[in-house]
């Protein structure tokens, strides 16, 4: 048995402003970004883990900054394959002007669909997520001792975004791609997946936050 958290990086200045930061630079948590997170460790179901991996993005790096200012992990890493999506030209515009455009409604209704303009699909983005964590699992099984009681069993924080997250949560809940806009995950927030030696993977919790908040519905990353 392994157990993913997907942690979802706290409110950045992108957010704040309602703007689709992408994969742009610059793009910094708030401070109340950075407490949301302080805030969530002390929620977290586990403080001692055995790997983080984080994307590159800068307002994941700062959150796994914070993290580790309250968790012990065994090893922490840069994990490209959880970087954002890029959003191509939509990157750093307002989400109610892209609310307007005609391709939203692919968005929201066939995202495996989507191709965003100068960007990457949804779909590739999805596949190398969903990749990263079943890379993630099975390097963890290999760390783990087949005769450990399950509350021993490895445990790994992935630090991503809400569109990354979400579709890494729909491929363990067996839905198509075409259905994650039904998941919302906060910013700030941690979900977790088990994963058996054998049989399906279960969703354990969704879209947690330490003050209760939740995802906007129907959003680009799950809710600013």
């Amino acid at each position: 048995m392994v157990h993913i958290v997907l942690v979802r990086h706290g409110e950045s200045h992108a957010n704040a402003a309602g703007i689709l930061a992408g994969r742009l630079p610059d793009i910094a948590l708030t401070s109340g970004g950075a407490e949301q997170i302080r805030r969530l460790i002390e929620v977290l179901p586990w403080q001692r883990v055995t790997e983080v991996r984080h994307s590159t993005v800068q307002r994941c790096e700062e959150t796994t900054e914070v993290l580790l200012e309250g968790i012990e992990a065994g090893a922490v890493r840069p994990a490209p394959e959880f970087v954002e999506v890029d959003y191509g030209e939509w990157s750093g515009r307002r989400l109610e002007d892209l609310k307007a455009l005609p391709e939203w409604r692919e968005v929201a209704q066939r995202p495996s669909a989507m191709v965003f303009p100068g960007g990457e699909t949804l779909a590739a983005a999805a596949e190398r997520a969903v990749g990263g964590v079943r890379s993630f699992v099975c390097d963890l099984r290999a760390q783990a001792d087949p005769d450990a009681p399950p509350e021993s069993a490895p445990v790994g924080i992935v630090v991503a975004h809400g569109d990354i997250i979400k579709a890494v949560l729909a491929a363990a809940l067996g839905m198509p791609l075409d259905d994650f806009q039904r998941i919302a995950v906060a910013p700030g927030s941690y979900s977790v997946i088990t994963y058996p030696r054998e049989g399906h993977p279960t969703v354990t919790a969704m879209s947690v936050t330490a003050r209760g908040r939740t995802g906007q519905p129907g959003m680009l990353g799950g809710g600013a």
